[in-house]
């Protein structure tokens, strides 16, 4: 196994376990709005989340169909959707996938559609690689800001 796909399957692997955990919203569907936002070079002011989809057809992969307003430097809009492809992997039925059904699904699409193209496979590794480093580097901020906050508020 080479070394960078060790490093992408431990942030995969990683990004699953962290969402998972966490009782925010699905994984999937903020992995799918960050992969939109890398591959679209936009960041958090240059795009609006107008809504989402989960589109379930039992044991076929899960599409999450996101639906994004763009702003460019001009201030005119248009609007797009992605749809990124999670393969269901559960063997047995919990819990868990009661209280949310996208949970038997992979945290790690295996295809994405932008805009009516589907992103090359390749392109698309490289992005979930670059989302994962950056959900990374996010997690650990947002822990020593806590970490921070919780000092202050000792006496």
């Amino acid at each position: 196994m080479s070394k960078k796909f060790f490093y992408i399957l431990l942030f995969v692997l990683l990004g699953g376990f962290l969402g998972s955990c966490s009782k925010g919203p699905d994984p999937r569907l903020v992995l799918c709005q960050d992969l939109g936002r890398v591959l679209l070079d936009v960041g958090d002011d240059g795009i609006e989340w107008t809504g989402y989809t989960p589109v379930i057809k039992g044991y076929q992969d899960l599409e999450m169909r996101v639906s994004f307003s763009l702003r460019n430097k001009q201030g005119e809009q248009s609007q797009g959707v992605a749809s990124c492809f999670y393969p269901y992997e559960q063997d047995e039925i919990g819990a868990e996938t009661f209280e949310m059904p996208t949970a038997a699904y992979s945290t790690y699409p295996v295809k994405m559609v932008l805009n009516g193209k589907t992103v090359n496979k390749k392109l698309l590794a490289q992005s979930i690689n670059k989302v994962m480093i950056m959900q990374g580097k996010q997690a650990i901020e947002d822990l020593q800001e806590k970490l921070n906050l919780n000092k202050s508020v000792e006496p």
